[in-house]
């Protein structure tokens, strides 16, 4: 049974036939089910994805702490994109003691209380597993999730990342936003969110999915996009008065201090591009940009703070 059985139904099969004429004025969500093997492809190119989602006391990179982990394995055509097996029999999921307590939010979006979490403990040997025996890394919000699992285990750092959220261009496909329950409900299903593995599972599922403007499977585009050239691009010293072309720009400021300072910068895979703009719109002059390349294996991490 693939995803595409579970999810794509008639309203006819479930209104009453004196119903049928208001058929354009429904829409029905199925509870989002993942079958174990979704394709079967004969002469496939076998490779091996983990998704990966975290709960957390809270949303501050520095000083919230992870508290559930999700691991879900599967494996994927690399010629095609499609996915093939769900290993569901090897997904992870378990909860941890933090270093800090629940904030009071958190815990009502989690439902994961202080009491839940006393004692309890990741085992490292079943991550660093899962980890090593992946090809590619994929979460929803990778800039969250990649940060705060690189603090605790560093088997994460090694290995390529892809990010559902930031690697599509949602808006651009028809979609006013990106949240992971918002996309599930325009492709037909409904889960319940904020469990780390019950998240895997949906981020996973929108990977088998074909993108309405596009065409492009999900998968494809992920994968596209964690091989491209990417540079950390930083406008050190750039004049107050233009933080709001910055920011329209989609730069980000930095804040905390570094070897250059506090600064506003962005992640580009056009250099020549960016660099002219900073030039002739932000300096005025034709000054060198700093810029460093961002490997495969840096996406999302923190650790970018480290390049010169």
């Amino acid at each position: 049974m693939t995803m595409d059985d579970l999810h794509s139904f008639s309203l006819s099969e479930i209104l009453r036939d004196e119903a049928e004429k208001y058929v354009e004025d429904f829409k029905v969500l199925r509870r989002l089910a993942i079958p174990d093997q979704i394709h079967r492809l004969e002469g496939a190119v076998i490779k091996t994805g983990l998704v990966v989602d975290v709960e957390s006391t809270g949303l501050s990179l520095e000083d919230d702490d992870v508290v559930q982990l999700g691991l879900l394995p599967f494996s994927y055509d690399a010629a095609t994109g499609k996915i093939l097996t769900v290993h569901k029999d090897k997904a992870f999921v378990g909860l941890r003691e933090p270093a800090v307590p629940m904030s009071a939010e958190a815990s009502l979006i989690t439902g994961i209380k202080n009491d839940d979490l006393a004692g309890k403990q990741i085992d490292e040997t079943q991550v660093t597993r899962l980890v090593e025996g992946a090809d590619l890394i994929i979460a929803h919000n990778a800039a969250f999730d990649r940060p705060m699992v690189e603090k605790l285990w560093k088997c994460f750092e090694a290995k390529p990342w892809a990010c559902t959220l930031a690697d599509v261009d949602w808006l651009a496909e028809g979609f006013a936003a990106g949240k992971l329950d918002y996309l599930g409900m325009q492709f037909g299903w409904f889960y319940d969110g904020h469990d780390a593995l019950a998240d895997c599972e949906a981020c996973l599922a929108l990977l088998t999915r074909t993108l309405p403007k596009s065409g492009q499977l999900v998968m494809n585009v992920l994968r596209k996009n964690a091989q491209r050239q990417e540079h950390l691009v930083r406008a050190v010293g750039a004049d107050f008065e233009k933080k709001e072309q910055l920011k329209r720009r989609r730069y980000q400021w930095r804040a905390q201090d570094t070897q250059f300072g506090k600064f506003w910068w962005t992640i580009t895979d056009d250099l020549p591009g960016e660099s002219a703009w900073l030039q002739d719109e932000i300096y005025g002059d034709k000054r060198a940009i700093k810029a460093s390349p961002v490997p495969a294996t840096m996406r999302f991490s923190n650790r970018i703070w480290e390049l010169s």
